[in-house]
């Protein structure tokens, strides 16, 4: 009696310390506060710009490069084109590069500038203001969004023929080809690819060795814009029809903004983390507008 005694009392110690430790750590993990975000409009350029659809900030030379697909985002019709942007708004060159047809995502890779358009992918050289080349995708219906990671691999998004390709070192492939439903904005990681989709209307992870796809949330409409806001496990992610959300660490979401009663539209987006501010296409408003993204606690100090 006495030795089974002890052994009781032992587990009742040892099941007790277990319990401790996960407690503590669950208290731990519970410290950390949740953060919510909102936005507030800076200022929105001119409407002299032609459907745009997506935005990117060249860092080295501190401008913003838009995608101008003229109207029609399937149309090889030649007359979409590159407007440059200051930070102000103030667009500084509106056909900056011509002779494209329906571009839209975009990507940077030292001094050369990619964008997706309709069935092919056109490299432009950023010093010259020109287009280098353009590579035809076979099968190519509509090429969407652009993501470049660490090693300056592209990856590219047809949203219509379900796929994504990768363009490395001069070859490009059929990267993924199953699993996907209508996928649009493309953000990249170091071991993931970040991906929001139109038809699946959903935002999900796909690792990049295994190309397992994981749902990180649903219901986010016509998926299109993806960006990292700075906060460890917080993105903002838009709705083509016109909403904005915030994706947060727990893989929940809330509605930053919603314009689609305004009928405006928030295509591909870009955020500049050290101004806070977060830049939208609008599409057939034709303008990008600018907000600024702050923390609601810190906003009311």
């Amino acid at each position: 009696m006495k030795y089974i005694s002890l052994i009781t009392l032992s587990l009742v110690i040892v099941l007790a310390s277990c319990k401790g430790g996960k407690s503590k750590a669950n208290e731990n993990e519970a410290a950390i506060p949740a953060r919510q975000f909102e936005l507030s409009e800076a200022w929105r350029s001119d409407t002299i710009l032609m459907t745009p659809e997506s935005v990117i900030y060249d860092r080295k030379r501190d401008i913003l490069y838009i995608t101008n697909l003229n109207f029609e985002p399937r149309k090889k019709d030649g007359n979409g084109f590159i407007s440059r942007m200051d930070l102000s708004g103030k667009i500084t060159d509106l056909r900056w590069i011509e002779g494209l047809s329906s571009p839209k995502g975009m990507a940077i890779v030292g001094d050369t500038l990619f964008a997706a358009d309709v069935d092919e992918i056109v490299l432009m050289d950023i010093n010259k203001g020109e287009i280098i080349r353009k590579i035809p995708v076979a099968g190519g219906l509509m090429l969407n969004d652009i993501a470049s990671d660490a090693e300056g691999d592209i990856y590219i998004s047809d949203t219509d023929a379900n796929k994504i390709h990768k363009y490395s070192k001069g070859e490009l492939s059929d990267w993924l080809t199953e699993g996907l439903n209508g996928p649009n904005g493309l953000y990249s990681e170091k071991d993931r690819l970040l991906v929001a989709s139109q038809g699946g209307m959903d935002f999900a992870a796909i690792d990049l060795k295994t190309k397992n796809r994981t749902l990180i949330t649903d219901s986010i409409n016509r998926g299109d814009g993806i960006v990292f806001t700075g906060v460890d496990g917080y993105y903002i992610v838009s709705d083509w029809e016109g909403e904005i959300f915030q994706v947060s660490r727990d893989n929940s979401k809330a509605s930053l903004l919603r314009t689609k009663e305004m009928q405006s539209n928030t295509a591909d987006m870009e955020y500049i983390e050290e101004l806070k501010l977060l830049l939208v296409p609008t599409f057939f408003k034709n303008t990008i507008t600018a907000y600024k993204l702050t923390e609601k606690d810190k906003a009311s100090k």
